[in-house]
């Protein structure tokens, strides 16, 4: 309770009522008395007067005993007369006035006043009262002092009226106490109650719900303060929705971004990122070591850094600058990129460039250096220049395919190509293989087999390209098996839904190391394998981009000494 500011209010409110009364009670109690003592005072004082005139002026004592004693108990007053001693003194007043006193009452006929704080009772004369108010006057007798007349009250009557009025004003003050203290609950309760409001309001926009409105009609300060919170909760709902949506649409825009984005602090703790990154860092909470020493960089030089780093087996391109916040840098963000796939198809193309440069230059050179020898006059004989004249046809011939090779792979690959399917005959196209190699296999006394089913069903592929996918094959086997080896097309059904074509041979296989990279281009196996001149070194690419475009697969088995047997499935599609 009193935590509260209504208690607060409450209790304050009450002390200073309280420290209000006491001083008013006490001031109320103060004048009484003075005005009391005065108007009792100045009573006595003309009472004594007058006493002192009835008893100078009526010679008879007994008459005039008689009309002071009516007067004094018309008065509630008690009197006392003394007269000088012999020695002129007053004997029985010296303890109640002192010296000067009596001296003003005797020699400047002046009246005394005096209120006693002890009692008299032991004074003959007087009667057994505790606390009086005294007053002495002179008494002159034919122009000369003969004593004094002593008029006093008993102050009980004050004091039965000062008791009454004590508790009188403790009555009023424990009613005006009660009084006040429901008015002053009311009126802190009242006067809190918008307060209390724009608590409760403050709670809820604590806890986020910005529509919550005061209710509150009045004019005065507390309504405009009431109407001004309104405000600023509209505005502040405004604000929040804005930051929400500005919050949502970054969200939407790093969650639909490609590239990864990370936002760290100084000490490298990952603070936002987006589910690209999140990829890319394979969901790890911290950061590789790599990209530890870019942030230190960022931070202490200030500067945007920009690197590729080896992460997880893929080359990330990470592009990091510094935040800033009070010209202080609190962190940075990078983007990350895997460039993986462009750096290999950049190395692929260097690769390439520089085996199309030195496959052209070699055939360019024998062209060139044959053709000076014959413009020359170095040849001396017809039969020479009729061999320098094949040597040159066979290597024109050589870079025709070479550039053939490359145009249908480039097609291929760019998808420019389409895949023409018709109703083919497989055994008819081994056979063709057969005829059209029978030559070239007798030459190097090499056995050309086809193993085939006669039940083999027509199928639905583009037989030009089959065609040219197993004169490659057929055309490689030639080149790396040796005299007496033994070359075998294979066709039947594998299922329902695939068939299998085999080339198979028994040359001096591939080795297994190299077995993974047959199929790419410019492979070529050692030369010291190769019968005559090798190949372009994109046969076999070319032979896996017309499977695949087929929807097919094409795997190779070989060993060392033994053979290589190249096996493809394709659909059949019927």
């Amino acid at each position: 309770m009193t935590r509260s500011v209504v208690g607060k209010l409450w209790i304050t409110i009450i002390a200073i009522v309280a420290v209000l009364f006491l001083l008013l009670s006490t001031i109320v109690f103060k004048y009484f008395d003075n005005h009391y003592y005065t108007q009792q005072s100045n009573s006595l004082s003309a009472l004594g007067e007058e006493i002192s005139l009835i008893i100078e002026k009526n010679p008879n004592r007994e008459k005039a005993i008689e009309i002071i004693d009516d007067i004094l108990r018309a008065y509630e007053t008690n009197m006392v007369i003394i007269k000088k001693d012999a020695t002129g003194k007053y004997p029985q007043i010296e303890k109640l006035f002192s010296p000067e006193d009596i001296k003003l009452i005797l020699e400047n006929q002046k009246n005394v006043v005096r209120i006693s704080d002890v009692s008299y009772k032991y004074y003959l004369t007087f009667d057994k009262v505790d606390d009086f108010l005294a007053i002495a006057y002179p008494l002159s007798e034919n122009g000369k002092d003969i004593g004094v007349i002593i008029l006093y009250q008993s102050l009980e009557r004050l004091y039965e009226v000062t008791n009454n009025l004590k508790k009188i004003l403790l009555l009023f003050v424990g009613i005006a106490s009660v009084i006040t203290t429901f008015f002053s609950f009311f009126l802190s309760y009242k006067i809190t109650a918008p307060i209390r409001q724009m608590k409760k309001a403050a709670v809820q926009m604590a806890r986020g719900n910005f529509k919550h409105k005061i209710s509150i009609r009045t004019t005065d300060e507390i309504g405009e303060l009431a109407d001004s919170f309104n405000k600023m909760a509209s505005q502040l709902a405004e604000t929040v929705q804005a930051l929400s949506d500005e919050k949502e649409k970054l969200t939407n825009i790093l969650k639909s971004m490609a590239d990864g984005v990370i936002t760290v602090n100084r000490r490298g703790d990952i603070i936002v990122t987006n589910p690209p990154a999140d990829k890319l860092l394979l969901w790890e909470k911290e950061l590789p070591d790599s990209i530890k020493e870019m942030l230190e960089t960022v931070i202490k030089q200030e500067v945007n850094v920009k690197k590729d780093i080896n992460l997880h087996g893929r080359i990330l391109s990470v592009v990091m600058a510094p935040l800033f916040s009070d010209k202080v840098v609190n962190g940075a963000v990078m983007l990350l990129r895997d460039v993986t796939y462009e750096r290999k198809l950049n190395k692929l193309r260097q690769d390439f460039l520089a085996n199309v440069s030195h496959e052209l230059r070699t055939p360019i050179s024998m062209i060139q250096g044959y053709s000076e020898a014959i413009i020359d006059d170095m040849v001396l004989s017809p039969e020479e220049t009729k061999e320098l004249t094949h040597i040159i046809y066979e290597e024109s011939l050589r870079m025709g395919r070479l550039v053939n090779d490359l145009l249908d792979l480039a097609r291929m690959e760019s998808g420019m190509y389409q895949i023409q399917y018709s109703k083919t005959d497989i055994k008819l196209l081994i056979d063709k293989m057969i005829r059209k190699f029978s030559s070239l296999a007798q030459e190097h006394k090499i056995e050309l087999i086809s193993d085939y089913d006669p039940k083999l069903p027509e199928v639905y592929v583009d037989g030009d390209r089959i065609e040219q996918v197993l004169t490659n094959l057929v055309d490689n086997a030639i080149r790396h098996t040796k005299n007496g080896g033994k070359i075998t097309i294979r066709a039947k059904l594998k299922s329902s839904d695939n068939f299998l074509l085999e080339v198979s041979d028994t040359g001096e296989g591939i080795p297994e190391q190299d077995i993974p990279y047959v199929f790419e281009r410019f492979y070529k196996a050692d030369k010291a394998r190769t019968r005559g001149n090798s190949g372009t070194g994109l046969g076999l690419s070319i032979v896996k981009n017309i499977v695949n475009s087929h929807g097919g697969t094409i795997s190779v088995d070989s060993k060392i000494g033994q053979g290589t047997t190249f096996s493809i499935i394709i659909p059949t599609n019927i």
